[in-house]
């Protein structure tokens, strides 16, 4: 399992109201409303085809999600 984190754009104001929905969600470890260029981090420990998964079927079918990119941790070997 790798970490992975999901920039999310929202509608505008409603990126608290998104990031309590999210936190409910299962396999989520954080999801925090920010301000910037993205409204709300999602930070989830699941492997690539499970994150595919679990964002088009629970977080793209969100009322007040727009935009979805998804960030996953450098394997060890690229690190070195």
């Amino acid at each position: 399992m790798g970490t992975c984190y999901l920039l999310l754009t929202c509608a505008v104001n409603k990126n608290i109201e998104t990031a309590n929905i999210i936190r409910k969600l299962p396999g989520v470890e954080e999801a925090i409303p920010v301000t910037g260029a993205y409204d709300c981090i999602v930070k989830t420990e699941m492997i690539s085809d499970d994150v595919k998964n679990f964002v088009l079927s629970s977080i793209r079918p969100l009322d007040n999600v727009r935009s979805v990119l998804t960030l996953y941790d450098a394997p060890p070997l690229l690190l070195s």
